[in-house]
């Protein structure tokens, strides 16, 4: 028996395990105590992480569409095939995919082979994009494109506020931390249109209208302002662009705040004051497919740059990543318009760099997001490579079945299989080793713990030989070798290696020559450049309800089933949850309040029509105290919902988390 080390892929939070594993059979999962992150606990989610192994549903051999159906193929023959069409169609008209799931060293293949060996920067990633917001907000008002804090000074911070995130279901580890700080005695104040679970674990609970959070975060601003109790002496001294951010709040009219937002000014005044006041802060949001907004990002990093709780210790603003790599794929530059480490392939003394070290010329213009380019009528887009895609697939299912190629590289089987020309299997994160690295810049290593069943390839290798038939040479012998060229070409890599990361529990980058032993958080001293209040739209209020539609939904995740994931299917005792909660509700749920179902004649379980102006779902109502009366929220996992319902709304789901839908709810 063996126990080896590794980190959870599930979530963006990276807590510690241990693998159990005899005879190439994982016994069991259990957690690693010194953790710095996940102490000694794991979620539901971690605990049962080893099923991913043993699911039915694994690719084992490559597959070629021939006549309609997918059927065996060699690698070789996969590869040469995949090589061929994307030459056919050139740079303009492929796309590529990449995955927060891949590990770092997979995810810089996949855009080193996409604009090295075919040209190319049509390059994004797959499901949580949203967390590009996140990273534009903190790049253009740090320089970092990352969290600003550190997880493990949550309990030293006094006053700590949640936007919209039910981080204790997201994020269950780092949702702990928040509840211990404040047993503990910190502050802990959750803004949100739904009461969650870390609302109700929260002193101060803010049940803010739908699509009302830019004004509510601009309304503290305002009275931070008027009041005198920003800090005067950081502003001055430390940051640029301050009097542009005052336009966006000094002509707020104090006397519709609570109108809009459903919260009176008094109380948000007072909020204000408290975070003006207290030693450290921390702020926390999620940051993915339902996260916020860059505006309401936006506004939140000025509201914290405005307090004085930026670059300090317990302080910082943390976006928080759904996905467990979803940072690193930014970080290698799994972007149309990234290269690794946030750099631009515009910026002609980047582009010389890459290309002296891959001995290869790419692309320097930007290229176009994939899921632009699908929902483009007009778009050049013939063939496309994608890498483990979740099923939020089926938003552009139509699209992608009118592409010439499609090309799928993945462990599991979905429904992205089923739209492929050609199956190229690859490795889990038990079969090789890899680094992740999580929310708060935490670069983790994994061990390689089993070996694969039959010949399936490790991600890299395969990148090797694609890159093979591409006509390039690449000498890499391990990962290992792959990480030591992304320190090369990554400045906020650079100190990084194996032989570091070995020992520990990871390195926090920036980790450089001046941070060897990595940067647990931003500091204001370290920063080199003042830093900016960041530009920020105007407020857009988001649809008001009508007398036909007078009921504003708002969409969700759910613990078990978030987002429609893909992995989390294959795991039984989370799927088990999900099975027992659909047994009350077998066709997916929508919560609203018990005033409203008395107004609807309705009790709970009992069926309801959802209407909007596009489109009609039914499922089954949960009556809650969770949600105010003329709000309705429903989680992802409901079955249809995606396919049937919110495709008609995409214009409006852009605004993110403040997305609310106005809906008619009738009895069937």
């Amino acid at each position: 028996m063996s126990q080896k080390p590794g980190v959870c892929t599930f979530c963006g939070t990276g807590c510690g395990h241990f693998i159990d594993v005899q005879d190439n059979k994982v016994l069991k999962v259990f957690p690693s105590q010194n953790h710095p992150i996940s102490k000694g606990r794991l979620c539901v989610r971690g605990w049962n992480i080893h099923e991913l192994i043993n699911t039915p549903e694994r690719i084992t051999t490559p597959l070629i569409r021939k006549d309609g159906k997918l059927v065996p193929a060699s690698y070789d023959e996969a590869i040469a095939l995949v090589v061929e069409k994307l030459k056919k169609h050139g740079a303009d008209s492929i796309g590529f995919l990449g995955s927060p799931r891949s590990s770092n060293e997979e995810s810089y293949l996949f855009q080193k082979i996409a604009r090295a060996a075919f040209k190319s920067n049509n390059i994004s990633l797959d499901s949580e994009s949203g967390h590009r917001n996140s990273l534009n907000v903190m790049n253009a008002g740090t320089g970092m494109a990352g969290m600003l804090g550190s997880v493990e000074e949550i309990r030293k911070s006094e006053f700590l506020l949640v936007v919209g995130i039910d981080i204790t279901k997201q994020n269950p580890i780092i949702g702990s931390e928040l509840h211990m700080a404040a047993r503990a005695g910190s502050r802990l104040v959750t803004m949100d249109s739904r009461r969650s679970q870390i609302a109700k674990l929260s002193k101060d609970f803010l049940q803010i209208k739908p699509g009302s959070k830019k004004t509510a975060i601009l309304a503290m601003a305002k009275a931070m302002y008027d009041e005198g109790i920003y800090d005067k002496d950081f502003v001055g001294a430390h940051t640029q662009g301050f009097e542009d951010f005052k336009k966006a709040f000094e002509t707020l009219p104090e006397n519709e705040i609570a109108e809009r937002t459903g919260i009176a000014y008094d109380i948000l005044k007072e909020l204000a004051r408290a975070l003006a006041k207290a030693k450290s802060a921390m702020v926390f949001f999620a940051s993915g497919i339902s996260g916020l907004d860059e505006a309401t990002i936006g506004y939140i990093f000025n509201l914290y740059l405005m307090a004085g709780k930026v670059g300090k210790e317990a302080c910082g603003v943390n976006p928080i990543a759904g996905l467990n790599n979803l940072q690193g794929g930014y970080d290698m530059g799994v972007a149309h318009d990234l290269l690794t480490g946030f750099q631009s392939p515009a910026d002609g003394a980047v582009t010389k760099r890459f290309s002296s070290v891959w001995g290869s010329d790419i692309p320097s213009a930007a290229g176009a997001p994939v899921y632009g380019m699908l929902a483009d009528p007009a778009s050049k887009l013939k063939a496309l490579m994608v890498v483990d895609h979740d099923e939020g697939i089926i938003r552009s299912a139509d699209a992608i079945k009118k592409l010439d190629f499609v090309a799928y590289v993945g462990a599991y089987q979905n429904a992205f299989t089923e739209l492929a020309t050609v199956v190229l299997p690859i490795t889990t994160y038990m079969e090789d080793e890899g680094t992740f690295t999580n929310s708060e810049r935490r670069i983790q290593y994994t061990a390689k713990k089993l070996e694969p069943t039959g010949d399936i390839l490790p991600g890299w290798k395969l990148y090797v030989k694609l890159a093979e038939k591409a006509g390039l040479v690449w000498k890499y012998a391990s990962p290992s070798d792959v990480m030591d060229e992304i320190a090369k070409v990554t400045p906020s890599y650079s100190g990084v290696s194996y032989k570091k990361l070995s020992s520990g529990f990871g390195l926090q980058w920036p980790c450089d020559d001046k941070n060897p032993e990595g940067t647990k958080r931003f500091a204001l001293e370290k920063a080199g450049r003042k830093l900016s209040f960041v530009k920020a739209d105007a407020v857009v209020e988001m649809p008001a309800a009508k007398s036909e539609f007078p009921v504003l939904l708002m969409v969700g995740k759910a613990q078990h089933f978030w987002h429609q994931n893909n992995l989390m299917k294959k795991t039984y005792i989370p799927m088990r949850e999900y099975n027992a909660l659909l047994l009350d509700y077998p066709e997916g749920y929508v919560e609203i309040s018990a005033e409203d179902a008395k107004t609807i004649q309705v009790r709970d379980r009992w069926p309801v029509r959802v209407a909007s102006p596009f489109g009609e779902m039914r499922v089954t109502v949960r009556v809650t105290g969770d949600v105010k009366s003329g709000t309705a929220y429903a989680p992802y996992f409901v079955q249809d919902m995606i396919s049937k319902f919110l495709l008609g709304h995409a214009d409006v789901l852009k605004q993110g988390e403040d997305a609310t839908i106005p809906v008619r709810i009738e009895k069937v």
